[in-house]
């Protein structure tokens, strides 16, 4: 699955097209800062993979999929 970074994650800068890889865990820590702000609910946390290679693990309200 494709997708676009919403926020800037390690290597990889906000607007990025990725590959949305396997689910790798949860999150369950959000501040106000986050792209998706706040929350009290866990969200799902996935590998994805930039155009140059990079990796990350990135929680799912930090990604808009695209395809």
């Amino acid at each position: 699955m494709k997708g676009k970074l919403l926020t800037d994650a390690g290597q990889m800068k906000e607007g990025a097209a990725i590959d949305i890889g396997s689910k790798v865990g949860v999150n369950n820590s959000r501040c106000e800062e986050d792209a998706g702000g706040e929350s009290t609910s866990q969200a799902p946390v996935y590998a994805v993979t930039d155009e140059d290679g990079h990796n990350e693990e990135v929680d799912t309200r930090d990604i808009v999929v695209t395809r």
